[in-house]
Protein backbone atom coordinates (compact mmCIF):
# COMPACT_ATOMS: atom_id res chain seq x y z
CA UNK A 1 0.00 0.00 0.00
CA UNK A 2 2.81 2.43 0.83
CA UNK A 3 4.44 1.85 -2.58
CA UNK A 4 1.15 2.53 -4.34
CA UNK A 5 0.62 5.68 -2.28
CA UNK A 6 4.16 6.82 -2.98
CA UNK A 7 3.71 6.44 -6.76
CA UNK A 8 0.42 8.33 -6.57
CA UNK A 9 1.96 11.08 -4.50
CA UNK A 10 4.84 11.46 -6.94
CA UNK A 11 2.40 11.76 -9.80
CA UNK A 12 0.44 14.33 -7.84
CA UNK A 13 3.55 16.28 -6.92
CA UNK A 14 4.65 16.27 -10.53
CA UNK A 15 1.84 18.71 -11.27
CA UNK A 16 3.55 21.20 -8.96
CA UNK A 17 7.16 20.63 -9.94
CA UNK A 18 9.91 18.91 -7.98
CA UNK A 19 12.26 20.47 -5.45
CA UNK A 20 15.10 22.46 -6.98
CA UNK A 21 18.45 23.23 -5.40
CA UNK A 22 19.36 26.81 -4.54
CA UNK A 23 22.76 28.49 -4.32
CA UNK A 24 23.29 26.56 -1.10
CA UNK A 25 23.55 23.01 -2.47
CA UNK A 26 21.33 21.43 0.19
CA UNK A 27 18.67 24.16 0.39
CA UNK A 28 15.33 24.13 -1.43
CA UNK A 29 12.77 26.94 -1.43
CA UNK A 30 8.99 26.53 -1.20
CA UNK A 31 6.85 29.65 -1.61
CA UNK A 32 3.32 29.46 -0.21
CA UNK A 33 0.43 31.75 0.61
CA UNK A 34 -1.92 31.84 3.58
CA UNK A 35 -4.52 33.89 5.38
CA UNK A 36 -3.62 37.17 7.05
CA UNK A 37 -4.86 36.17 10.52
CA UNK A 38 -4.85 32.38 10.83
CA UNK A 39 -7.09 30.78 13.40
CA UNK A 40 -5.58 29.38 16.58
CA UNK A 41 -5.54 25.63 16.13
CA UNK A 42 -6.18 23.03 18.79
CA UNK A 43 -4.22 19.82 18.95
CA UNK A 44 -6.38 16.80 18.09
CA UNK A 45 -7.60 15.06 21.22
CA UNK A 46 -6.25 11.82 19.75
CA UNK A 47 -2.83 12.29 18.18
CA UNK A 48 -3.23 9.38 15.80
CA UNK A 49 -2.82 10.14 12.14
CA UNK A 50 -5.63 10.14 9.57
CA UNK A 51 -5.39 7.33 7.03
CA UNK A 52 -2.91 8.26 4.33
CA UNK A 53 -5.29 7.32 1.54
CA UNK A 54 -8.08 9.56 2.89
CA UNK A 55 -5.73 12.47 3.58
CA UNK A 56 -4.31 12.37 0.05
CA UNK A 57 -7.76 12.09 -1.55
CA UNK A 58 -9.17 14.95 0.53
CA UNK A 59 -6.35 17.31 -0.36
CA UNK A 60 -5.70 16.35 -3.97
CA UNK A 61 -7.83 19.22 -5.22
CA UNK A 62 -5.94 21.69 -3.02
CA UNK A 63 -2.47 21.10 -4.45
CA UNK A 64 -0.73 24.33 -5.35
CA UNK A 65 2.93 25.10 -4.93
CA UNK A 66 5.95 26.78 -6.39
CA UNK A 67 9.21 25.09 -5.47
CA UNK A 68 11.90 27.25 -6.98
CA UNK A 69 15.52 27.88 -7.44
CA UNK A 70 16.47 31.39 -6.47
CA UNK A 71 19.20 33.89 -5.67
CA UNK A 72 19.74 32.89 -2.07
CA UNK A 73 23.20 33.32 -0.65
CA UNK A 74 24.81 30.03 0.32
CA UNK A 75 25.13 29.20 3.97
CA UNK A 76 23.07 30.04 7.06
CA UNK A 77 21.02 33.18 7.54
CA UNK A 78 19.55 34.61 10.73
CA UNK A 79 17.76 37.94 10.92
CA UNK A 80 19.42 39.39 14.03
CA UNK A 81 20.83 42.81 14.84
CA UNK A 82 24.61 43.03 14.30
CA UNK A 83 25.19 43.48 18.04
CA UNK A 84 22.64 40.86 19.14
CA UNK A 85 23.75 38.72 22.08
CA UNK A 86 23.69 35.02 21.15
CA UNK A 87 23.33 32.47 23.96
CA UNK A 88 23.17 28.67 23.71
CA UNK A 89 22.09 26.66 26.77
CA UNK A 90 22.22 22.87 27.12
CA UNK A 91 20.98 21.38 30.37
CA UNK A 92 18.64 19.01 32.15
CA UNK A 93 15.16 19.41 33.66
CA UNK A 94 16.30 22.33 35.84
CA UNK A 95 16.58 24.58 32.77
CA UNK A 96 14.17 22.81 30.38
CA UNK A 97 10.99 24.38 31.76
CA UNK A 98 11.97 27.91 30.71
CA UNK A 99 11.64 29.56 34.14
CA UNK A 100 15.39 29.79 34.69
CA UNK A 101 16.02 31.26 31.22
CA UNK A 102 13.16 33.77 31.51
CA UNK A 103 14.48 35.10 34.79
CA UNK A 104 18.03 35.17 33.46
CA UNK A 105 16.84 37.48 30.67
CA UNK A 106 14.93 39.64 33.14
CA UNK A 107 17.94 39.93 35.45
CA UNK A 108 20.11 40.90 32.48
CA UNK A 109 17.47 43.49 31.45
CA UNK A 110 17.24 42.00 27.99
CA UNK A 111 14.08 42.53 25.90
CA UNK A 112 11.92 39.40 26.02
CA UNK A 113 9.78 40.54 23.09
CA UNK A 114 12.89 40.82 20.90
CA UNK A 115 14.42 37.53 22.08
CA UNK A 116 14.08 34.70 19.59
CA UNK A 117 15.59 31.26 18.96
CA UNK A 118 17.83 30.47 16.02
CA UNK A 119 16.96 26.77 16.12
CA UNK A 120 14.07 24.81 17.61
CA UNK A 121 14.84 21.36 18.97
CA UNK A 122 12.34 18.77 17.70
CA UNK A 123 11.34 17.87 21.27
CA UNK A 124 7.76 18.97 20.69
CA UNK A 125 5.43 17.40 23.21
CA UNK A 126 8.22 16.11 25.47
CA UNK A 127 7.08 16.50 29.07
CA UNK A 128 9.01 19.09 31.04
CA UNK A 129 10.26 20.98 27.98
CA UNK A 130 8.92 24.41 27.06
CA UNK A 131 9.46 25.53 23.49
CA UNK A 132 9.35 29.23 22.46
CA UNK A 133 6.09 28.56 20.64
CA UNK A 134 2.45 29.35 21.20
CA UNK A 135 1.53 25.75 20.43
CA UNK A 136 2.92 22.56 18.90
CA UNK A 137 1.02 19.43 17.86
CA UNK A 138 2.45 16.22 16.49
CA UNK A 139 0.96 12.83 15.80
CA UNK A 140 2.01 9.76 17.72
CA UNK A 141 3.82 8.39 14.65
CA UNK A 142 7.09 10.18 15.49
CA UNK A 143 9.96 8.63 17.45
CA UNK A 144 12.33 10.85 19.42
CA UNK A 145 16.06 10.16 19.38
CA UNK A 146 18.39 11.94 21.82
CA UNK A 147 22.16 12.10 21.62
CA UNK A 148 22.72 11.38 25.30
CA UNK A 149 21.15 7.95 24.75
CA UNK A 150 23.43 7.21 21.78
CA UNK A 151 26.46 5.16 22.87
CA UNK A 152 28.87 6.50 20.26
CA UNK A 153 29.07 8.86 17.31
CA UNK A 154 27.07 7.42 14.48
CA UNK A 155 25.65 8.24 11.06
CA UNK A 156 23.04 10.57 12.56
CA UNK A 157 25.60 13.28 13.40
CA UNK A 158 23.12 15.23 15.51
CA UNK A 159 22.57 18.93 14.95
CA UNK A 160 23.02 21.29 17.90
CA UNK A 161 19.64 20.37 19.38
CA UNK A 162 21.21 16.97 20.24
CA UNK A 163 17.87 15.40 19.29
CA UNK A 164 15.84 14.35 16.28
CA UNK A 165 12.41 12.97 15.43
CA UNK A 166 11.78 10.46 12.69
CA UNK A 167 8.87 8.62 11.11
CA UNK A 168 8.10 6.35 8.21
CA UNK A 169 4.34 6.51 8.62
CA UNK A 170 2.28 8.17 5.91
CA UNK A 171 -0.09 10.66 7.51
CA UNK A 172 2.26 11.67 10.34
CA UNK A 173 1.90 15.40 11.01
CA UNK A 174 3.53 18.32 12.82
CA UNK A 175 1.81 21.67 13.44
CA UNK A 176 3.57 24.72 14.88
CA UNK A 177 2.26 28.14 15.94
CA UNK A 178 5.09 30.68 16.23
CA UNK A 179 3.08 33.50 17.86
CA UNK A 180 5.25 33.69 20.98
CA UNK A 181 5.88 35.62 23.18
CA UNK A 182 3.54 38.08 21.46
CA UNK A 183 0.47 37.16 19.36
CA UNK A 184 1.74 39.56 16.69
CA UNK A 185 4.96 37.57 16.20
CA UNK A 186 5.49 36.43 12.61
CA UNK A 187 8.18 34.61 10.61
CA UNK A 188 9.87 35.75 7.43
CA UNK A 189 10.77 32.15 6.70
CA UNK A 190 11.59 28.84 8.38
CA UNK A 191 14.28 26.34 7.38
CA UNK A 192 13.34 22.74 8.11
CA UNK A 193 16.48 20.68 8.67
CA UNK A 194 15.39 17.27 7.46
CA UNK A 195 16.81 14.08 6.08
CA UNK A 196 15.28 11.24 4.13
CA UNK A 197 15.76 7.95 5.89
CA UNK A 198 17.06 5.94 4.12
CA UNK A 199 18.65 8.37 1.68
CA UNK A 200 17.90 6.22 -1.38
CA UNK A 201 14.13 6.55 -0.88
CA UNK A 202 11.99 9.41 -2.06
CA UNK A 203 9.96 11.62 0.25
CA UNK A 204 6.68 13.46 -0.34
CA UNK A 205 5.41 16.11 2.09
CA UNK A 206 2.32 18.28 2.37
CA UNK A 207 3.11 21.80 3.62
CA UNK A 208 0.70 24.56 4.71
CA UNK A 209 1.15 28.03 6.20
CA UNK A 210 -1.54 30.15 7.89
CA UNK A 211 -4.53 27.99 6.91
CA UNK A 212 -3.67 28.31 3.23
CA UNK A 213 -3.73 25.69 0.48
CA UNK A 214 -1.54 22.67 1.10
CA UNK A 215 1.34 22.15 -1.31
CA UNK A 216 2.67 18.69 -2.10
CA UNK A 217 6.48 18.62 -2.31
CA UNK A 218 8.64 15.79 -3.65
CA UNK A 219 12.25 15.10 -2.66
CA UNK A 220 14.00 12.73 -5.02
CA UNK A 221 16.25 9.83 -3.93
CA UNK A 222 19.80 10.90 -3.15
CA UNK A 223 18.97 14.43 -1.96
CA UNK A 224 19.53 15.59 1.64
CA UNK A 225 17.96 19.03 1.65
CA UNK A 226 16.91 21.69 4.02
CA UNK A 227 13.51 23.05 3.05
CA UNK A 228 12.98 26.79 3.34
CA UNK A 229 9.30 27.69 3.67
CA UNK A 230 8.37 31.26 2.78
CA UNK A 231 5.06 33.01 2.29
CA UNK A 232 3.84 36.03 0.37
CA UNK A 233 3.58 37.77 3.75
CA UNK A 234 5.10 36.98 7.16
CA UNK A 235 3.38 33.93 8.59
CA UNK A 236 2.43 32.56 12.02
CA UNK A 237 1.60 28.87 11.59
CA UNK A 238 3.21 25.98 9.75
CA UNK A 239 1.82 22.49 9.16
CA UNK A 240 3.73 19.49 7.80
CA UNK A 241 2.28 16.15 6.73
CA UNK A 242 4.13 13.07 5.51
CA UNK A 243 2.42 11.82 2.37
CA UNK A 244 4.91 9.06 1.57
CA UNK A 245 8.43 8.02 2.47
CA UNK A 246 10.46 8.19 5.67
CA UNK A 247 11.95 11.33 7.13
CA UNK A 248 13.90 12.74 10.05
CA UNK A 249 13.75 16.29 11.41
CA UNK A 250 16.84 17.58 13.23
CA UNK A 251 15.33 20.97 14.01
CA UNK A 252 13.63 24.04 12.58
CA UNK A 253 15.41 27.37 12.12
CA UNK A 254 12.90 30.26 12.18
CA UNK A 255 13.75 33.77 11.02
CA UNK A 256 11.51 36.37 12.62
CA UNK A 257 10.04 39.57 11.25
CA UNK A 258 11.28 42.72 12.97
CA UNK A 259 14.23 43.19 15.30
CA UNK A 260 15.96 40.35 17.11
CA UNK A 261 18.14 41.80 19.87
CA UNK A 262 18.86 38.48 21.60
CA UNK A 263 19.27 34.96 20.24
CA UNK A 264 18.48 32.46 23.02
CA UNK A 265 18.53 28.75 22.23
CA UNK A 266 17.57 26.45 25.10
CA UNK A 267 18.22 22.80 24.26
CA UNK A 268 17.68 21.45 27.77
CA UNK A 269 15.74 18.21 28.22
CA UNK A 270 15.05 16.02 31.25
CA UNK A 271 18.00 13.63 31.33
CA UNK A 272 21.79 13.56 31.31
CA UNK A 273 21.90 16.00 28.39
CA UNK A 274 25.58 16.90 28.73
CA UNK A 275 26.50 13.31 27.89
CA UNK A 276 25.16 13.85 24.38
CA UNK A 277 28.00 16.19 23.49
CA UNK A 278 30.41 13.26 23.51
CA UNK A 279 28.78 11.69 20.43
CA UNK A 280 28.31 14.72 18.15
CA UNK A 281 30.50 15.75 15.24
CA UNK A 282 31.48 19.43 15.77
CA UNK A 283 32.16 19.83 12.04
CA UNK A 284 28.70 18.53 11.09
CA UNK A 285 27.11 20.65 13.81
CA UNK A 286 28.76 23.81 12.47
CA UNK A 287 27.59 23.02 8.93
CA UNK A 288 24.01 22.65 10.17
CA UNK A 289 24.06 25.71 12.44
CA UNK A 290 22.03 28.68 11.11
CA UNK A 291 24.30 31.01 13.12
CA UNK A 292 27.20 31.78 10.79
CA UNK A 293 29.59 32.68 13.62
CA UNK A 294 28.10 30.63 16.43
CA UNK A 295 27.27 31.88 19.92
CA UNK A 296 28.75 34.58 22.11
CA UNK A 297 28.04 32.51 25.23
CA UNK A 298 27.57 28.75 25.61
CA UNK A 299 26.25 27.29 28.87
CA UNK A 300 26.41 23.63 29.89
CA UNK A 301 24.29 22.78 32.95
CA UNK A 302 24.35 19.25 34.34
CA UNK A 303 24.96 16.92 37.26
CA UNK A 304 21.63 16.04 38.89
CA UNK A 305 20.93 12.92 36.80
CA UNK A 306 24.51 11.74 37.13
CA UNK A 307 24.37 12.15 40.93
CA UNK A 308 21.51 9.63 41.14
CA UNK A 309 23.62 6.84 39.63
CA UNK A 310 24.23 4.29 42.43
CA UNK A 311 27.60 3.45 40.81
CA UNK A 312 28.72 7.09 40.55
CA UNK A 313 32.51 7.51 40.45
CA UNK A 314 33.85 11.03 40.55
CA UNK A 315 36.92 10.24 38.41
CA UNK A 316 34.83 8.73 35.63
CA UNK A 317 32.37 11.61 35.79
CA UNK A 318 35.17 14.13 35.42
CA UNK A 319 36.47 12.33 32.33
CA UNK A 320 32.99 12.30 30.81
CA UNK A 321 32.16 15.95 31.44
CA UNK A 322 35.64 16.90 30.19
CA UNK A 323 34.97 15.10 26.89
CA UNK A 324 31.60 16.85 26.53
CA UNK A 325 33.07 20.26 27.25
CA UNK A 326 35.89 19.69 24.75
CA UNK A 327 33.32 18.94 22.04
CA UNK A 328 31.30 22.02 22.96
CA UNK A 329 34.38 24.23 22.78
CA UNK A 330 35.41 22.66 19.46
CA UNK A 331 31.99 23.51 18.04
CA UNK A 332 32.01 27.08 19.38
CA UNK A 333 35.66 28.08 19.93
CA UNK A 334 34.94 31.84 19.98
CA UNK A 335 32.26 31.69 22.67
CA UNK A 336 32.56 32.36 26.38
CA UNK A 337 31.85 29.01 28.05
CA UNK A 338 30.10 28.53 31.38
CA UNK A 339 29.55 25.36 33.41
CA UNK A 340 26.59 25.27 35.80
CA UNK A 341 26.69 22.65 38.53
CA UNK A 342 23.62 20.93 39.95
CA UNK A 343 21.49 22.44 42.75
CA UNK A 344 21.27 20.76 46.12
CA UNK A 345 18.95 17.77 46.54
CA UNK A 346 18.28 15.74 49.65
CA UNK A 347 18.84 12.31 48.12
CA UNK A 348 22.34 12.93 46.73
CA UNK A 349 23.61 16.02 48.52
CA UNK A 350 27.19 14.85 49.11
CA UNK A 351 27.56 13.49 45.56
CA UNK A 352 26.33 16.83 44.22
CA UNK A 353 29.11 18.57 46.14
CA UNK A 354 31.69 16.28 44.48
CA UNK A 355 30.19 16.99 41.06
CA UNK A 356 30.27 20.76 41.57
CA UNK A 357 33.88 20.57 42.78
CA UNK A 358 34.83 18.49 39.71
CA UNK A 359 33.16 20.99 37.41
CA UNK A 360 35.02 23.86 39.06
CA UNK A 361 38.40 22.15 38.54
CA UNK A 362 37.53 21.38 34.94
CA UNK A 363 36.30 24.92 34.24
CA UNK A 364 39.56 26.41 35.50
CA UNK A 365 41.57 23.99 33.34
CA UNK A 366 39.47 24.66 30.22
CA UNK A 367 39.24 28.43 30.56
CA UNK A 368 35.53 28.46 31.41
CA UNK A 369 33.52 30.07 34.17
CA UNK A 370 31.71 27.91 36.73
CA UNK A 371 28.65 28.57 38.87
CA UNK A 372 28.33 26.37 41.96
CA UNK A 373 24.53 26.14 42.19
CA UNK A 374 24.57 24.07 45.37
CA UNK A 375 26.83 26.57 47.15
CA UNK A 376 24.62 29.44 45.99
CA UNK A 377 21.72 27.72 47.74
CA UNK A 378 23.70 27.43 50.98
CA UNK A 379 25.67 24.22 50.48
CA UNK A 380 24.81 20.55 51.16
CA UNK A 381 21.55 20.26 53.07
CA UNK A 382 20.08 23.47 51.63
CA UNK A 383 17.20 21.63 49.92
CA UNK A 384 15.13 21.40 53.10
CA UNK A 385 15.70 25.06 53.95
CA UNK A 386 14.63 26.06 50.45
CA UNK A 387 11.54 23.89 50.72
CA UNK A 388 10.59 25.73 53.93
CA UNK A 389 10.78 29.00 51.97
CA UNK A 390 8.63 27.62 49.15
CA UNK A 391 11.60 27.46 46.77
CA UNK A 392 11.91 23.65 46.58
CA UNK A 393 9.37 21.09 45.47
CA UNK A 394 8.20 18.24 47.69
CA UNK A 395 10.54 15.78 45.92
CA UNK A 396 13.50 17.80 47.31
CA UNK A 397 15.07 17.42 43.87
CA UNK A 398 13.46 20.10 41.71
CA UNK A 399 12.93 23.75 42.56
CA UNK A 400 9.68 25.69 42.41
CA UNK A 401 9.29 28.53 39.89
CA UNK A 402 10.31 31.02 42.58
CA UNK A 403 13.32 28.84 43.42
CA UNK A 404 14.46 28.87 39.79
CA UNK A 405 13.86 32.63 39.64
CA UNK A 406 16.02 33.16 42.75
CA UNK A 407 18.70 30.93 41.25
CA UNK A 408 18.75 32.74 37.91
CA UNK A 409 19.18 36.09 39.61
CA UNK A 410 22.02 34.70 41.72
CA UNK A 411 23.67 33.21 38.63
CA UNK A 412 23.58 36.50 36.72
CA UNK A 413 24.99 38.42 39.68
CA UNK A 414 28.07 36.17 39.79
CA UNK A 415 28.82 35.08 36.21
CA UNK A 416 29.25 37.58 33.34
CA UNK A 417 26.85 36.74 30.49
CA UNK A 418 28.57 38.62 27.69
CA UNK A 419 30.92 37.95 24.74
CA UNK A 420 34.60 37.42 25.36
Amino acid sequence: MINVLFRCAIALAGACGSVSALAAPDLALLRLSGQKDPAEFKCPSLKSRPSAERATAERASQVEGDVQSGALAPGPQVNAQPNALKIGLWGDSHTASGTFADNMLEALRLPVAQTHPSFLAPTFGLKGVRQPLRRACLSDDWQLAMAYRTPKEGPENYAKSLSAIHTEQAGAFLWLDFRYPDPRTRLKWADIHLAKDPADRGLVLGVTVDDGIESIVQFTPGSRPRLRVQSEQPFATLKLRVVAGAMRIDGIAPVYEGKTQVILDVFSIPGATAKGWRVVSPAHLRREDPLAHGYDVVILQSGTNESLDPDFKVGLYEQQISASLSQLKAAYPRARCILIGPPDAQRSSNTLRLINDSQYRLAVAKGCAHWHWQKAMGGPGAAQRWQAKGWMQADLLHLTPEGYAQSARSFVSVVPIKPR
